[in-house]
């Protein structure tokens, strides 16, 4: 048996307040709507997407909609695909932008073996969320997804773990701020050929990218897609200019490296590793990324077999936009089919609204393949 918990904590953004220091304005309320649907066509070319399920919250916050979903689904090319999605649509100087988040995989480095495991080997995902709620003035929420029974190897249900990225979000004046933590549950995991004591390294690979729907589409796989103004090993940047030459910040990354491992003994400080790639290659199955993304890799090492129960750390990401009005006159966004979206963050021991998953989710008629 192996490791008990692993959580590593993603995404948060420095609120960016605005209020009168006597009377503190409150942010206007969010409103929040959930999607799940079952076997759809995102449209009638060839090349759409079709989705097996999809399950997602949206929030809507003036004219910032922002969505967290799960989905499997097999693209036109018949590639199926079970994947976390973020997506931020903001405007900044009015004009409209679309930043996107991804998690497609999880990576186990032990002996001399890196173990690539697609979140498609999962039995299916499940979510919960909280209503909103007020940390002073600004307006928070919980939302998980959890994958279930996530097979390492394909044919082997007892190498099975489960991944529930949380999310707590807030929606601040002028900049929406999302903590994102991934638990990663190796409780009844069993890999068979490892001994206990063995150490291995964990890693989480996310996809991030900025778009601008009013760009010249350049074609398939970058479409409209802007490319960052600098990045290093820690760090994402997309800056822009402004008609009259004054700069500006869309949104950043910033990756901490600090991170506690959990056994029976309690914590302990550790230091990871990050990385940030230009997707020059392919990933997993030949897909192809989007040339102005970036893989970021963030690796959690000296882990051990049988003894670590949990790990948890802590990057972030913030989207800066114009400030938040009430809600009206959201009708000029692009929808968003089944993406959930999170402008709070919860207050702990907040009640969560559960919404179970059938068991036998179905690809066409309802039975998963066997391979997934």
């Amino acid at each position: 048996m192996i490791v008990s918990l692993l959580i590593i904590g993603s995404l948060n953004m420095i609120p960016f307040a605005l209020a009168d220091e006597l009377a503190p304005e409150k942010v206007p309320e969010p409103w929040t709507s959930e999607s799940h649907r079952y076997n759809y066509s995102d449209g009638d070319s060839n090349t759409s997407n079709y989705n097996y399920e999809a399950w997602g919250i949206t929030i809507t916050h003036g004219d910032i909609k922002t969505g967290i979903s799960a989905r499997n689904y097999t693209n036109g090319h018949g590639r199926i695909t079970v994947d976390y999605g973020q997506n931020i649509m903001f405007y900044i100087g009015g004009k409209f932008y679309i930043a996107m988040f991804t998690i497609d995989q999880v990576v186990i480095k032990i002996g001399n073996n890196t173990l690539m495991i697609p979140l498609r080997n999962c039995a299916g995902f499940e979510l919960t969320y909280t209503p909103v709620k007020y940390d002073g003035t600004i307006p928070t929420m919980d939302c998980n997804i959890t994958y279930k029974d996530i097979r390492v190897y394909p044919n082997a249900p007892e190498s099975a773990f489960d991944l529930t990225i949380l999310n707590h979000v807030r929606g601040d004046w002028n900049q929406t701020s999302i903590k994102v933590e991934a638990l990663l549950d190796f409780n009844n995991t069993d890999l068979g050929q490892y001994s206990a004591g063995e150490p291995f390294t964990a890693e989480i690979h996310y996809i991030m990218q900025l778009t601008d729907p009013n760009m010249k589409n350049q074609g398939p796989p970058d479409f409209n897609t802007i490319k960052p103004s600098k990045y290093t090993d820690t760090s994402l940047e997309y800056n822009m200019t402004r008609d009259d030459g004054s700069p500006y910040t869309l949104s950043k990354l910033e990756m901490n490296d600090n991170f506690t491992i959990y056994n029976a003994s309690g914590p302990h400080p550790a230091v990871g590793y990050s990385r940030m790639d230009s997707p020059n290659s392919s990933g997993i199955d030949g897909q192809t990324y989007n040339h102005n993304s970036r893989v970021v890799t963030h690796g959690f090492p000296n882990l051990t077999y049988g003894d670590t129960t949990s790990m948890k750390s802590d990057p972030e990401i913030t989207v800066y936009h114009d400030r938040v009005t009430a809600n009206a006159g959201t009708g000029n966004l692009i929808p968003m089919v089944a993406i959930g979206a999170t402008a709070a963050v919860a207050a702990i021991g907040a009640v969560v609204f559960m919404r179970k998953r059938k068991k036998n989710r179905q690809k066409k008629t309802g039975d998963k393949p066997e391979d997934l």
